[in-house]
């Protein structure tokens, strides 16, 4: 774990039960969405974002499903809106997820089809959240590498507890205030087991991610994680369909198969002796044993971080800045705005995280 602990990634990992009680404390701006979700004549809330601030949507989506109370709630990523593939009805709502403020297809959608909409956001002054009924500031540290660690786990976060107040769930208001505490035992965790672990693993040409219930969120993230640091072909799925597809492509013990556990899943262990028998290098990542299932994709962030990076590292490649952030802001961003962190350029994280 000594060089990943060097990185900023690592550092920013530190630094996310932290954010995450500020976020939770404050509450900043809570409330106001949560109403803006319950206005009368609500049927209908479509919560969207791009890249792992669609993955944090997921998370709240799928907590969604286990709960009994509360209006429908879609997630979708931020190009099916603007692609015009999604019919708006009477009733909907519209919460976006950009810590930025600057996903480039929330502000071109809204422009082209203005309507009323809420927003979580690290950045108050940015564009969504300066047209927005509502906002939820969520809470970032400090950002030293590209892919973000805090600005996720603020998301998942503040999420399930605008959520919670939504639904007038007071079960998963305590999941998410236990997820501070939840975060900073899997880091422990992690840490202790990332070093040996990693350096067992043989080097990777591609990987699957499978996990059910909120870790199907975290295997997104986890996929993207391989993709965007360790540079290998990834795919994220949940855990039956890993079983019964993702697994297909497995033939030899360079592909990994990385699996995420929340709670008792029998459809997880049978999953992994598939994809074990069909010549993959299974690898289990841990986590706080005890963390409420519903924060799964949260908490699974430090052991699939710390095997991305590591694995990383030995191939000799930029953790922080890996070379394809430049074409990614093209793509994902509409502005720059000042003051935000640069890790060696100019720019802040991608507008969809």
């Amino acid at each position: 774990m000594t060089a990943v602990g060097e990185t900023g990634l690592w550092r920013d990992m530190r630094e996310v039960p932290g954010s995450l009680r500020v976020t939770l404390e404050r509450a900043s701006g809570f409330d106001a969405v949560a109403g803006f979700l319950t206005r009368p004549g609500t049927r209908r809330i479509v919560l969207t974002g791009n890249g792992a601030a669609h993955y944090a949507g997921l998370a709240v989506w799928l907590a969604a499903l286990a709960g009994t109370a509360g209006p429908e709630l879609v997630a979708a990523p931020g190009g099916l809106l603007l692609s015009g593939r999604l019919a708006w009805r009477e009733g909907d709502a519209l919460l976006v997820i950009s810590s930025s403020g600057e996903l480039r297809d929330a502000i071109e959608l809204l422009g082209r089809e203005p309507q009323p909409y809420a927003v979580i956001t690290a950045s108050p002054e940015s564009t969504l959240a300066r047209g927005a009924d509502a906002v939820a500031l969520q809470h970032v540290a400090s950002q030293r590498a590209v892919t973000h660690t805090q600005a996720y786990a603020g998301s998942i976060a503040a999420g399930l507890e605008i959520w919670a107040r939504a639904a007038g769930d007071a079960g998963l208001a305590a999941a998410a205030a236990s997820a501070p505490e939840a975060v900073d035992r899997s880091i422990a965790i992690a840490e202790a087991w990332a070093e040996e672990a990693v350096d067992a693993l043989p080097v990777p040409s591609a990987g699957i991610a499978l996990g059910s219930g909120s870790a199907w969120a975290g295997a997104l993230e986890a996929a993207l994680l391989l993709k965007e640091i360790t540079r290998i072909p990834a795919e994220g799925v949940e855990t039956r369909e890993g079983a019964t597809s993702a697994m297909f492509g497995l033939t030899c013990p360079s592909q990994l198969a990385v699996s995420l556990r929340a709670g008792a899943d029998l459809l997880l262990d049978e999953a992994e002796r598939l994809c074990a028998a069909a010549g993959a290098t299974v690898v289990r990542c841990p986590s706080d044993p005890d963390a409420d299932p519903r924060l799964a994709a949260v908490i699974a962030l430090p052991a699939t971080a710390a095997l991305a990076a590591g694995l990383a590292l030995r191939a000799g490649l930029d953790v922080d800045q890996p070379a394809w952030t430049d074409a990614y802001y093209e793509t994902a961003r509409v502005t720059e705005r000042p003051g935000d962190p640069p890790p060696r350029a100019p720019r802040a994280a991608p507008a969809g995280r």
